[in-house]
């Protein structure tokens, strides 16, 4: 018996947990006219979250206000769904003028409220966006922590050490598919 299909969910009309793709207003115009698209020139922070081999993948670079520590600018690139692209959309709109603890705050239920809802199956997108830029700002503490003790003395120098040292700045963060049908 093959018990990976046991557990399989029934995606044809007739089931009686059908649920239809039907996204809100607001969701289909950040869809189709994205805010905060690309990439902040020489960012403070950058995270990354997904795996573009087996999914969705976003990256978010972020620019910080020195004084009161806010985020003034929030950009992101994605490769997904129309969830995706939305709930990432929405999010930058949700971090810009928020305190890094404000950001850091943010959760998957306010980025769905502020697009007025997603359909169940979609609603996973929303953790897309907020897990990269909370690795955004924790790209940016790190680094500033690090020129503060002077253990590093140049944005140079930290990017050397982010490219000598992958394995603890940009760690794997996908669902697991990836490795379905690897020995």
């Amino acid at each position: 018996m093959d018990w990976k299909k046991l557990y399989e969910k029934e995606d044809d009309e007739t089931s009686p947990f059908y649920e239809p793709m039907v996204y809100t207003a607001k969701a289909m115009e950040h869809f189709r006219n994205p805010r905060n698209v690309g990439q902040v020139e020489k960012p403070d922070g950058k995270g990354v979250f997904g795996d573009p081999s087996c999914g969705d993948y976003i990256e978010v670079t972020i620019r910080v206000e020195e004084k009161g520590d806010r985020l003034q600018e929030v950009k992101f690139l994605v490769y997904g769904c129309a969830g995706a692209i939305a709930t990432s959309s929405v999010m930058t709109e949700l971090a810009i003028g928020k305190t890094l603890n404000e950001a850091l705050s943010l959760a998957d239920d306010d980025v769905i409220q502020a697009l007025g809802g997603l359909p169940k199956k979609k609603q996973h997108c929303s953790l897309l966006g907020l897990q990269a830029l909370q690795q955004a700002i924790g790209d940016y503490l790190f680094k500033r922590l690090l020129l503060r003790e002077g253990i590093v003395k140049t944005e140079e120098d930290y990017e050397q050490l982010k490219a000598q040292h992958q394995f603890i700045f940009q760690p794997h963060s996908c669902d697991g598919s990836c490795e379905e049908g690897q020995p």
